[in-house]
């Protein structure tokens, strides 16, 4: 929520909440994964730029979560958009790496399929979302083979912008992270629904 302030000077300025900001870091990562999908290309510019974006939503993953407990604004909805700008980063991901060829196209569906199927089970079950630090770390496992994903990603376009060759497969190190992500949030899904 916005308003509008005076201060002792006299001036006009708006006034922020707390909350307010802390969504609206959860949200850019909405932002900066349609950028990632239109930089992630073949030059090394542009490669620099998405290696940009990718720790700027990594940047504000970590401090959305860090301010609503700071400023103790933390909520389920608060939780859910965060779990949108996490889910909308990770699409873009996906859909960048395969526009590219580096992940298979029944792979691709998989992981999508899971980033949808997470997102809903938990608004499906908002209930249960408070709960959900008793079954860390095992819903994390998921997020980190996207990390891997991403990074092998990352490190495969620049292989292949500088001509570089690794002495094992990225593309089937990305392959085999990418089915693990999928068999993580599947057995995260079911770790979600049996919390009582």
């Amino acid at each position: 929520m916005t308003t509008l302030v005076r201060n002792a000077f006299g001036y006009i300025g708006i006034a922020i909440s707390p909350r307010t900001v802390v969504n609206s870091f959860s949200l850019s990562r909405i932002a900066l994964g349609l950028l990632f999908v239109v930089c992630f290309q073949r030059t090394t510019p542009l490669l620099y730029v998405s290696i940009g974006l990718c720790l700027v939503a990594w940047g504000t993953d970590i401090l959305d979560g860090y301010l609503a407990r700071r400023l103790h604004v933390d909520s389920i909805l608060g939780r859910h958009w965060d779990s949108l700008g996490d889910k909308s980063f990770y699409a873009a991901i996906i859909i960048a790496f395969n526009a590219q060829g580096f992940l298979d196209p029944l792979v691709t569906w998989c992981l999508i399929v899971r980033e949808l199927g997470l997102y809903i089970t938990r608004i499906l079950y908002a209930e249960k979302l408070p709960k959900i630090e008793r079954i860390r770390p095992s819903t994390n496992f998921h997020g980190y083979f996207m990390y891997l994903i991403m990074l092998l990603g990352l490190a495969r376009m620049y292989a292949e912008i500088h001509a570089l060759s690794f002495p094992i497969s990225i593309h089937i190190s990305m392959q085999v992270a990418a089915y693990a992500a999928v068999t993580c949030g599947v057995v995260s899904i079911i770790h979600y629904l049996k919390l009582r």
